[in-house]
């Protein structure tokens, strides 16, 4: 029989669902058998605290899913057993992760806080994170196949484990041994086209009594999946007009849904087409093979305004058609090794070394360039028919009509993204005076990420050739003097015909394209070290204790191409940058034994800890969590933790030297401006704007250039930026009437003041023209003035300026049905969001919440169940997801239109798995069984590709042989 203490480890571990359905397994119950005859129970170290512990239950949440869990489920990344967790936002995934960087990674966001705000482990350890733009890990990175255990612990976790452990910490917990040889095939076929999946697994190892290593390498291949191969894409739905709407407060909306295929982009100067389009005369052409007018056919298809020919087309019309340069999922390529080799030096001491190492493939479509440039009424490419027009309007030869292209020549452009990541941990752990267990270790790990695509144009060359001119018979590129007279040809240059969809030579295509590349590195070095044990004894036990501390030195650096560096291409200049900071940590964690066997006290507790922390970058912050448990009876435990938690600014967010962006903002020393200025301000712009130089009295505007465009700003570092600094709380009751039943709600609430957040341009001119300290006022030295007084590159960048709150409930139920035809097994886990709030600038004096609630991304509710029937080698399960109905928008009205409400979605999977011996398992099955469809959004994708499943009803099929 189980002495007492293990008997309440037991219930307890079954109710937090602590080994998940390993928790009812028959190798369980057999350990618990072997571990009660010796009357010892083994202490383990869980995730939330360094302290080994009588059992699996945490003073804080957690939530642990097997190795076996994702392997029945058809998991092949951890990142979609995360997605589905009802405590977790989505992160970057194949879905949602499509720029030109760092196309295809897969990260997590714990309570939607952000990636940056969850700390993903790997075996208890940092691993070094796949973007100098993030600390948050890939996913890719981690070889399923090998993963013993996920923990997820929610609430801040900085005290044990340092900055980032904000929203929470993800613990994967990998094999550190295996006997034997095992190989693992999967395969996934979607019912609808593309989007298949191939995993190849090998495992081998050995172990005896002192030695053990084990070995993995895991290859997968997921194919690309188009806008075009899921009817619910193809069959796209816009935004327009409705009118039926007779105006305000008539209860009906003002913009409704309507089917619609072909669509254009919203330009005062027309569509795209791969043709060219331009507009003479007030009507819109298209080129014909031989550079000829052709009258645009703007289709059938509904518009948004009367007469609004250049912004929606209809089927079979031209323009620019989405689906032809969209993905839904990017495919992706990867191979994963692991290696782990433990050797005791003794009874109490042991070395082990851990490497991983891997390659990641991924593959970003994007439409060719958009491109809008003015071609001169002299130019020689110009055909008849367009030259007698631009003669009856009276045009002089160096007049200009604008032309739009879709891309300059080829196909649609491709971002390539490779990685390779290393990782390697050496530790000596062990025992010292039978009772203190200690770990020391050194990692090093290094991302390095090379992107490149072709496509791009450099800007300076295309605009050399467009300028054709004829000379002595031949058309070449014009050179022109300061009066812009021709005074020869450009030497090099090949002039560029747009008039038509193949009408630019092959010296011209390699004139003005070239491709884009881009090699970033992130290196991280960590030194640790722990020891833990029992300090002495008190009446209701003993005291326990973990003693950490832990050197990290982080290093990231970006080199785009030179030609992108040098702000020589079409496309946005980026600029280098490199960055280090180091850090050093210790932490104390205390267990404090209160009561125990006393009437209402089966047990009362107290946990403290604390960390101090000193960045070569923020300097000095601290953390600390005070936590309780009280058990006054064996079926009900009740805990509560107050935590403070901090996050030091990335890499990215201090040294980042810039990436080119158009903002559109208005000068707030516009005369205009000033005029349309709340009142509270206007007195103090008219004098900042003045002690700038600027003739306000004059009603001085800027330029008329300056308002025409979109100006420049730059989007980079801030290094003066400081930790985030959250303060969450939670309160807790574990219910377990029975061995096979338990039950958990746990209230939660988070509090992140001085949160990171981007300030625009708008927002870094008006700060500083309404400031009462104009001279010394920091935004006032992020942006310049020309000669002509035009402002001029804005320095756009991050502050700490934004606060946080969210609150809301964790529900988990598990249950365990024995039955004389096979076992049950009933896993609940729901995520009640009651309120989630954001002040983008607290400085603001007309700052207001921005509630969410209830919004696509913050759904009140969202659930799993888990089903699971064992009998004998047969294992069938299912798994259900649901999502509660929410809106876009809560502060639309059906006055705005009729497509706010998103109805609730739920998806089933249905698996199984067969033991036809020891050696050979097989498995299959199917992935959102009902076949069910992403609700409908207006927009390129169609859908909120990032909440739902995308693939449709997908086959799956796997065999496993050991041997």
């Amino acid at each position: 029989m189980l002495n007492n203490k293990v008997s309440k480890a037991v219930r307890l571990a079954i109710a937090f669902g602590a080994a998940s359905t390993a928790a009812f397994s028959a190798n369980t119950f057999a350990a618990e058998e072997t571990e009660a005859k010796e009357e010892k129970v083994e202490r383990i170290q869980v995730t939330g605290s360094r302290i080994k512990r009588y059992s699996e239950v945490a003073p804080t949440p957690v939530t642990v899913f097997s190795g076996a869990d994702l392997s029945d489920a058809g998991i092949t990344n951890v990142g979609d057993l995360l997605d589905s967790t009802p405590s977790a936002d989505i992160g970057t995934s194949l879905t949602t992760g499509q720029g030109i960087f760092g196309a295809g990674i897969r990260t997590t966001n714990l309570r939607g806080l952000g990636t940056g705000r969850t700390l993903v482990l790997v075996n208890g350890k940092r691993f070094v994170s796949s973007s100098v733009t993030s600390s948050a890990v890939d996913l890719n990175m981690i070889p399923t196949a090998v993963i013993k255990r996920v923990e997820i612990t929610h609430g801040g976790a900085s005290a044990v484990y340092g900055s980032d452990a904000m929203a929470g910490v993800v613990n994967i917990i990998l094999e550190d041994s295996y006997d034997g040889f095992s190989i693992d095939a999967l395969t996934s076929r979607p019912q609808q086209d593309n989007g298949e999946e191939d995993v190849f697994s090998l495992t081998f190892g050995s172990e005896n009594e002192d030695n053990s290593f084990i070995f993995n390498a895991t290859y997968s291949n997921i194919g690309q999946l188009d806008g075009r191969d899921r009817d619910f894409i193809r069959d796209t739905i816009v935004t327009m007009r409705n009118p039926e709407n007779t105006g305000e407060e008539d209860g009906i909306p003002q913009f409704v849904l309507a089917p619609q295929e072909f669509q254009g982009l919203p330009q005062v100067l027309g569509a795209y087409d791969r043709k060219g389009m331009v507009t003479l005369g007030g009507q819109s052409y298209t080129f014909g093979p031989n550079g000829e007018l052709a009258t645009a056919n703007t289709g059938i298809g509904p518009r948004p305004a009367p007469n609004a020919q250049n912004r929606f087309f209809g089927e079979d019309a031209d323009g620019y058609k989405f689906l032809d340069h969209t993905y839904i999922a990017v495919p992706l390529e990867r191979l994963n090794t692991f290696t782990a080799i433990n050797k005791d030096i003794n009874d109490d001491h042991s070395v082990s070394f851990e490497m991983a190492y891997g390659k990641t493939s991924s593959v970003s479509d994007s439409s060719p360039v958009f491109l809008a440039k003015p071609i001169r009424v002299d130019n020689p490419f110009w055909g008849q028919d367009a030259r007698d027009i631009f003669n009856e309007q009276g045009a002089n030869p160096d007049d200009v009509a604008w032309i739009t292209k879709l891309g300059v020549g080829g196909g649609k452009r491709q971002f390539y993204n490779d990685q390779a990541y290393f990782s390697g941990t050496l530790s000596v752990k062990g025992v010292i005076m039978d009772e203190y267990d200690y770990e020391v270790y050194y990692n090093y790990g290094r991302n390095t990420e090379d992107a490149h695509w072709g496509g791009e144009l450099l800007e300076a060359h295309l605009d050399n050739a467009l300028d054709a001119t004829l000379l002595d018979g031949s058309i070449v590129c014009a050179d022109r003097n300061d009066a812009g007279e021709v005074v020869g040809a450009i030497a090099g240059c090949a002039p560029l015909n747009l008039l038509g969809q193949n009408a630019a030579s092959e010296e011209a295509l390699n004139y003005v394209n070239t491709d884009g590349t881009q090699h970033s590195v992130k290196s991280q070095k960590v030194l640790g070290a722990s020891i833990s044990g029992a300090a002495f004894e008190l009446p209701a036990g003993a005291i326990s204790f973990a003693l950490s501390g832990e050197y990290r030195e982080e290093r990231g650096e970006r080199t785009p191409g030179a030609a992108m560096q040098n702000n020589l291409l079409f496309n946005n200049f980026v600029r280098a940058w490199d960055g280090e900071f180091d850090v050093t940590e210790l932490g104390l964690e205390v267990s404090i034994p209160l009561l125990a066997d006393t009437f209402l006290a089966e047990e009362l507790s107290l946990d403290i800890a604390y960390r101090a922390m000193d960045y070569s970058t923020v300097g000095r912050n601290s953390a600390y969590k005070v936590g309780f448990a009280w058990q006054p009876i064996d079926d009900i435990r009740v805990r509560a933790t107050r935590s403070k938690s901090v996050r030091a600014p990335e890499l990215d967010d201090l040294f980042n030297t810039g990436t080119q962006s158009f903002a559109s903002y208005r000068d707030p020393c516009d005369a205009v401006q000033i005029e349309a200025a709340e009142d509270q301000f206007k007195a103090a712009i008219r004098a900042n704007c003045a002690a700038d130089g600027i003739p306000v009295a004059d009603e001085w505007r800027p330029s008329q250039a300056w308002r025409e465009v979109t100006p420049q700003s730059v989007n980079g570092g801030n290094p003066n930026l400081q930790e985030e600094t959250s303060e969450d709380t939670l309160f807790g009751i574990v219910y377990t009437p029975t061995d096979n039943l338990g039950v958990i709600v746990d209230y939660w609430n988070y509090k992140i003041e001085d949160a990171l957040t981007f300030v625009g341009a708008q927002t870094i001119v008006n700060n500083c023209y309404r400031s009462s300290n104009f001279a010394t006022n920091e935004y006032c030295q992020l942006f310049d003035r020309r000669a002509n007084l035009d402002i001029i590159e804005v320095k756009a960048a991050s502050a700490n300026l934004a606060y946080i709150e969210m609150k809301g409930v964790d529900i988990e139920a598990n249950y365990k049905l024995d039955t004389s035809f096979g076992e049950f097994k009933f896993r609940a886990i729901a995520n009640y969001l009651a309120e989630n709030e954001r002040i983008d600038d607290v400085n603001d004096e007309q700052y207001s919440f921005n509630p969410t609630v209830g919004e696509e991304r913050y759904p009140r509710w969202k659930a799993t169940l888990s089903i699971g029937y064992t009998l004998d080698d047969l294992y069938v399960g299912l798994f259900t997801k649901y999502r509660h109905s929410t809106v876009r928008d809560r502060v639309w009205t059906i006055e705005n239109n009729n497509y706010n409400d998103i109805r609730s979605h739920t998806e089933f999977d249905l698996n199984a798995r067969y033991n036809i011996s020891e050696q050979l398992t097989v498995r299959a099955g199917i992935n959102n069984l009902f076949d069910v469809t992403p609700p409908r959004v207006p927009g390129v994708y169609d859908s909120d590709n990032g909440y739902y499943d995308m693939y449709g009803r997908t086959f799956t099929a796997g065999v496993n042989f050991k041997f």
